[in-house]
């Protein structure tokens, strides 16, 4: 049995206007399977004040509940006041209620043990990670919207807003921007006709400032084997030592290990023990986090070859890709581009055809998660010169203008020496074509 919304009351507490929310108590996403995405954007108990848009999460108390993945837990916000015996019998209730709606035979154990959390982050954690993200991701997610919040706070401020961007500059990746976008539509979904979307702004300010990094191109640095090294064995922090070496993965090569050992058999060889032993523990960590990220990587290139086959199997191709945006990562794209490559070469056409249909509605699906800008963008960077060009800058001859060719200007420049000549040389005729429609619209 499915647990409706219950209608309530309230009044603002900005200019005391009184309007109806819908308060959830249960979210049963078995029963209703849509309530899980609403959820997890923050759509659920979340009230905004249709007069002055004053606007928040509700304190409500919460029965959260997921049978297949045997998931139940409870949240009872702090600011109530509750008694703990207060708490108890709301919760017990509220428990009773999701187990009394289910057949006595799908009851099982987990109904009797549900896990607690002691505030709504903790309750979004518990749900996320049941749901397959680690607790790294989470936690980048939470930085990233503390830096969003902290951006949104300094907008006005035009030397705390430069400031913060230049800080935070390899943070604007391409993952980032996309959360800023998903925060943009829920954003915009709770405010008034017509009201400015303050994150939409945001939006606009940054890609001023900072190109988000394409999922293929890299954001590190180069540096030396013994510049690395250096670095290396200095950073104490756990944490962003892992971040380091991870942005620098393309620098653990044989030429890298070979100074390395070299320097530790220097160490040895002169008596200095204590620098031959960070030496050597340097070298063991490396080599067990690079067979840790090894194994990921293999892991991930497995369930993305196991997505491609469901995909490429769907009756609805489009429907299947959208229904797995969010799996669409750099990993998805590099195995299905093997994939291609793989059955061209061995003239198994009609494979290939069905691989590259695949490939370009992934493209077109997770792009129209992206600003209109940087999706434009994205279309020219691969697009065929003159045909295909031009027909995207024809389509879109309302985002023409200057701040759209220095876009296109900092991700050519991103690409670099990568694409060859011949790629470098139709970027620039693209660039020509932009510049030159620009020209017929100020006219």
């Amino acid at each position: 049995m499915a647990f409706p919304a219950i209608p309530s009351r309230l009044r603002c507490p900005n200019c005391s206007a009184s309007f109806v929310v819908q308060v959830h108590s249960i979210v049963d996403v078995g029963q209703e399977p849509e309530l899980k995405e609403q959820f997890l954007r923050g759509e659920i108990n979340r009230a905004r004040c249709p007069e002055c848009g004053t606007g928040g999460m509700l304190s409500a108390p919460l029965v959260y509940h997921d049978p297949a993945k045997e998931l139940l837990v409870t949240y009872v916000p702090t600011e109530l006041g509750l008694t703990a015996e207060e708490q108890e019998r709301t919760v017990g209730s509220l428990v009773n209620a999701v187990m009394n709606g289910m057949p006595a035979e799908q009851r099982k154990g987990y109904f009797f043990q549900p896990k607690t959390a002691l505030s709504y982050n903790g309750l979004l954690e518990l749900i996320l990670e049941a749901e397959g993200y680690s607790r790294e991701m989470l936690e980048q997610q939470r930085r990233w919207i503390t830096l969003i919040n902290d951006l949104l706070e300094a907008l006005e401020n035009e030397e705390a807003f430069a400031a913060l961007v230049e800080e935070h500059r390899d943070t604007f990746t391409y993952e980032f921007y996309l959360l800023l976008s998903e925060l943009i539509e829920v954003e915009g979904q709770n405010l008034a006709e017509g009201a400015e979307n303050p994150l939409a702004t945001l939006r606009t300010r940054l890609l001023e400032r900072a190109a988000p990094v394409m999922p293929a191109a890299s954001s590190s640095r180069a540096a030396s084997a013994k510049e690395l090294i250096d670095l290396l064995l200095e950073i104490e922090d756990e944490e962003r030592w892992e971040r380091t070496v991870t942005q620098h993965l393309g620098h653990l090569d044989y030429g890298f290990f070979q100074e390395l050992t070299q320097r530790l058999e220097q160490a040895e060889e002169s008596g200095e023990a204590e620098a031959a032993e960070k030496l050597g523990r340097l070298r063991q960590r490396l080599l067990d986090l690079l067979d840790r990220h090894s194994e990921q990587i293999r892991k991930a290139e497995d369930e993305a070859s196991l997505l491609i086959m469901e995909m490429l199997e769907a009756d609805d191709l489009q429907a299947a890709v959208r229904e797995h945006v969010d799996e669409l990562d750099e990993i998805f794209f590099l195995v299905l581009t093997r994939l291609h490559q793989t059955a061209t070469q061995r003239n198994n056409t009609s494979r290939a055809e069905r691989l590259m249909r695949l490939l370009d509605v992934a493209r077109e699906v997770r792009e129209d998660r992206l600003p209109p800008e940087l999706r434009l963008v994205s279309r020219l960077l691969r697009a065929e010169y003159p045909e295909e060009s031009n027909r995207a800058l024809e389509e879109n001859r309302g985002l023409l203008n200057e701040a759209l060719l220095a876009l296109y200007d900092r991700y050519v420049e991103q690409i670099g020496e990568a694409g060859g000549e011949a790629a470098r040389e139709r970027l620039q005729q693209i660039r020509g074509q932009i510049v030159a429609k620009m020209t017929v619209l100020r006219a």
